[in-house]
């Protein structure tokens, strides 16, 4: 008897059934009454799963599918799902042009490597078993995908080693830890994914979807490798293996739901069946235990941050216009934000840290930013510009380390910014007694090889005048530096014309050039034409670094105008007498 038979007979049955009042003790309500049989309450309980599962696909819009069809579909994802020389070729070329789309930060090419990702297919195979508590289908299954997670991995490392190009770029650190987003993505793929296997349509579409999930991680994880560095490879796999498990359940769910996958009442509860599905199970649920795990923590303190960070700068119409928390894997926990707020608050990054310890019970880095909109209009504008700048300049989480450099220079800093479009920190320390420009210099260099993503540019505060050693060959002259120090001087203070007093020569040319090279504009003057250089020696060169102010070049005006005046007069009066 075909089963669709056999659902029909269990109804006729179930309908022919007068209902008992306590089917548990044999009592009707009108004395004892014979106990039910087993085979029957067997029927029953199938009656029930069958009419719930109906309801809840018709809630979702799945179709019902008969017993022959959801055989021939069962039938048609496992031969899709196997192990074929066409998959692992297309495997290695899937990794090969996501690895190249990642070195190069390309979401064109990395999307463009999902078109040929052949993963759907053995993802399918695999959700289909889950659906079934399908020893056997899931380990063929569970082959088919390792030996295409394998030969990803295997791809990128190959490129990685032999691409001049292995910086990290910002994709690739996009996908080195699980976020809360890219579960999302994997569940809504593999329910779609689902979906479109048992309506036989949208697949090769889907199946982008998913290859988005999956083939990019294994690409980071093969880069990871390549580069040894463990825990963006570590990170990756998480990735790939909690994504991988969201994918493969919500296509069991849709499985289950639309009666594509075999009855239960047919299972074949074999030993090593069982060892399959429970190691497979293992495989698949701890790294999804594991990030719903760490995205609560992430979720408990990003509201702990904004409580507290709130808190610290005053507490009234602050606005938090950007919150990041980053827990990496190996690594301890930080919380970066962009505050807007009415006024200014001291040392907020300070109590905010305070608060969030206090509530974690950890200590926590937390990176501040503030700014200050008095009305709501500027307040909604920096809101706005906040936002504009985290869609330009990547993600707003990339927030120097503003603690680390300012251990590195060593100095009080009276100003610091940031550049995020040219990933620079520009910091302007408070002038030190007798320190010179090439001080200055050195500690930029130290604070550069102390944060090498960030490009650290110390402003040195600005004497009146620089005077330039021409000769650098011979004895320095005290209060002198060499042209490079006034080229990287001039250059870190924005100055991009200057008049420089200098006797004519070779000398005087080489510094010219040297200037114009570190992209400042020289006009020469000879030293005569400056009192301040008049008395310098020959092979000196003066930049004075302060203009004129207005008033003084108001006053020098008036002065040359009284001057012509006094000149003009005087000129009247000698040619008086001789017109008499």
């Amino acid at each position: 008897m075909s089963q669709a038979r056999r659902h029909e007979a269990d109804n006729s049955v179930e309908a022919q059934e007068p209902p008992l009042a306590d089917p548990e003790n044999g009592d009707n309500g009108n004395g004892p009454a014979p106990r039910i049989p087993k085979y029957v309450r067997l029927r029953r309980l199938r009656v029930w799963l069958r009419f719930i599962r109906l309801k809840l696909a018709r809630a979702i819009l799945l179709p019902e599918l008969k017993p022959a069809e959801a055989h021939d579909l069962r039938h048609s994802v496992d031969e899709d799902g196997a192990l074929t020389s066409g998959y692992m070729l297309m495997c290695a070329l899937s990794a090969g042009i996501a690895t190249l789309g990642l070195l190069q930060s390309s979401i064109a090419v990395v999307i463009g490597a999902m078109l040929i990702s052949p993963l759907m297919s053995p993802i399918a195979a695999l959700g289909f078993g889950f659906a079934s508590i399908d020893g056997d289908r899931i380990r063929k299954a569970v082959r088919v995908v390792a030996v295409g997670a394998g030969i990803g991995i295997l791809t990128a490392m190959l490129i990685t080693w032999i691409s001049p190009i292995r910086n990290a770029t910002p994709e690739i650190l996009a996908r080195t830890q699980p976020t809360l987003l890219d579960l999302a993505i994997a569940l809504f793929s593999g329910i779609a994914g689902g979906y479109a296997t048992v309506i036989g349509k949208g697949g090769t579409a889907i199946g982008v979807a998913i290859a988005t999930a999956l083939m990019p991680p294994l690409a980071v994880l093969g880069y990871g490798l390549g580069v040894l560095q463990i825990q963006f490879a570590l990170g990756a796999l998480l990735l790939f293996m909690t994504n991988l498990a969201a994918i493969t359940l919500s296509f069991a769910l849709i499985a289950r739901l639309s009666g594509a996958s075999r009855p239960l009442f047919s299972v074949e509860w074999k030993p090593r069946y069982i060892v399959v599905l429970v190691a497979a199970f293992l495989v698949l649920a701890i790294p999804l235990s594991m990030t719903l795990s760490r995205l609560s923590q992430e979720a408990r303190m990003r509201d702990a941050a904004r409580s507290a960070i709130i808190s610290a700068c005053g507490g009234k119409n602050v606005d938090i216009a950007q919150i990041e928390v980053s827990w990496p894997l190996f690594g301890e926990p930080t919380v970066d934000a962009l505050v807007v707020a009415p006024t200014y608050s001291p040392n907020a990054e300070v109590h905010a840290e305070e608060q969030l310890a206090k509530a974690m019970g950890d200590a926590v880095a937390i990176n501040l930013q503030q700014v200050q909109a008095t009305d709501f209009q500027s307040q909604t504008q920096a809101m706005i510009d906040a936002a504009m700048e985290r869609t330009t300049a990547g993600i707003a989480a990339d927030v120097p380390p503003y603690d680390r450099i300012r251990a590195s220079i060593g100095l009080p800093t009276r100003a610091i910014w940031t550049n995020r479009a040219e990933r620079r920190v520009y910091v302007e320390p408070i002038p030190v007694p007798d320190w010179t420009l090439a001080d200055y210099a050195e500690i930029e260099k130290q604070a550069n090889r102390a944060n090498e993503k960030w490009n650290v540019r110390i402003l040195p505060p600005p004497p009146p005048q620089l005077r330039i050693l021409l000769e650098p060959n011979k004895d320095p002259v005290l209060g002198t530096i060499t042209p490079e120090m006034a080229a990287w001087a001039l250059n870190r203070w924005g100055m991009g014309q200057v008049t420089v007093a200098a006797p004519a020569g070779k000398a005087a040319q080489s510094l010219l050039k040297k200037l114009h090279d570190a992209g400042v504009t020289v006009s020469l003057s000879k030293p005569e034409d400056d009192e301040r250089a008049s008395e310098e020696s020959p092979s000196i060169a003066v930049v004075n670094i302060y203009a004129k102010s207005p008033t003084q070049r108001a006053a020098e005006a008036a002065a040359a105008a009284a001057e012509k005046a006094e000149k003009e007069r005087q000129e009247l009066e000698l040619d008086s007498p001789s017109r008499q």
